[in-house]
């Protein structure tokens, strides 16, 4: 067996996000979801040893079995859904697995998810199991969900699969609708005006999906508006994607971050207020903090002309700038 490396590229989320967990987006048609894949990324490496190797770089953890199929997680609960979707391919000859993430730890981006997909790719091609894009989304998503407990929603998986700059929409016959938003040259122009910062590891877990799920099934009348306020956001950003315009993109990310941080005062912090705040005053003019919130990751749009004065800002204040690209391509495969 030759070493069959895979990677995939991790998200930001414009808008829509949590109208991606069923049944949510059933109840609010037509339930978008609206993210960029970046290059930052999740990348694995198989490669053949008599015995099986496990090591989580970014980690720093690692395990060995003498014999595969003695594979579990009880005593290594870090690496349990790397070892989850491995035990689900029943793999029988020992290897090295290498999996390693670049994106910080509790950054937002979607890591551990694109962790599945790229690990989930290479495990198929390595046992010549034959996936559709739609049932590596599913599998993997099957397998995480069975990792944290509660349900999970799909954009992070999409963004790893497909790359690019999209629209997700899950209609009532339980297909996906998938939609590239702008040409390539409107990328590149969003490229130059994207900053992402990471802000730091969450203090707390940010905003509780769970908690927003079985409040919205229960019935909760705020919760079910804020769903609505969401659903109509991500219109707004998709046809700012369309019409390609800046403006409207930056209208769009302000009106949701204010939605959100509204409705779920957890998603923000001082560290990050502060942030958009003087990042304000010396060019940045749009702000959405990435996933759940917390801490991680803070997208700005900012004038390329101001970038180096707010480059030196955000240093100042002890937070780190990711060189964040649009990726157009997702999850890949080399042998």
């Amino acid at each position: 067996m030759n070493i069959i490396r895979a990677e995939a590229p991790t998200r930001i989320d414009l808008a829509g996000g949590t109208l991606d967990i069923h049944p949510i987006f059933l109840f609010h048609q037509p339930a978008l979801t609206i993210n960029i894949a970046i290059n930052i990324r999740a990348k694995v490496a198989i490669e053949p040893s008599e015995k099986t190797q496990i090591i989580s770089q970014d980690q720093g953890v690692s395990a060995f079995w003498d014999d595969p199929r003695r594979i579990s997680w009880e005593e290594h609960p870090r690496l349990e859904l790397i070892l989850r979707i491995i035990k689900s391919f029943n793999p029988t000859k020992g290897f090295k697995l290498t999996v390693n993430s670049e994106a910080p730890v509790g950054s937002g981006l979607g890591g551990s998810s694109v962790i599945a997909i790229a690990l989930t790719a290479a495990l198929a091609r390595w046992l010549d199991v034959s996936f559709s894009q739609e049932e590596l989304v599913d599998y993997a998503k099957s397998i995480e969900t069975q990792t944290i407990k509660v349900p999970t929603g799909y954009q992070d998986y999409w963004g790893a699969v497909y790359g690019g700059v999209h629209s997700y929409e899950m209609g009532l016959n339980g297909k996906l609708k998938r939609t590239a938003l702008g040409s390539d040259a409107f990328h590149r122009e969003l490229e130059r005006h994207i900053m992402l910062v990471y802000v730091g590891k969450p203090h707390f877990s940010g905003t509780n999906n769970w908690a927003l799920f079985k409040q919205h099934i229960d019935g909760e009348k705020a919760t079910v508006e804020f769903f609505e306020r969401l659903k109509e956001n991500a219109l707004l950003m998709k046809e700012a994607l369309q019409k390609e315009s800046l403006e409207n993109v930056a209208d769009a990310l302000n009106k949701d971050w204010n939605t959100r941080k509204t409705m779920l005062p957890t998603m923000t912090t001082p560290e990050i207020e502060k942030l958009v705040t003087e990042t304000f005053k010396t060019g940045a003019f749009a702000a959405r903090v990435c996933g759940a919130g917390g801490g991680g990751c803070t997208l700005l749009l900012v004038e390329p002309k101001k970038r180096e004065e707010t480059t030196a800002l955000i240093q100042k204040m002890g937070m780190q700038i990711l060189p964040a690209k649009i990726s157009e391509r997702g999850v890949s495969i080399e042998i």
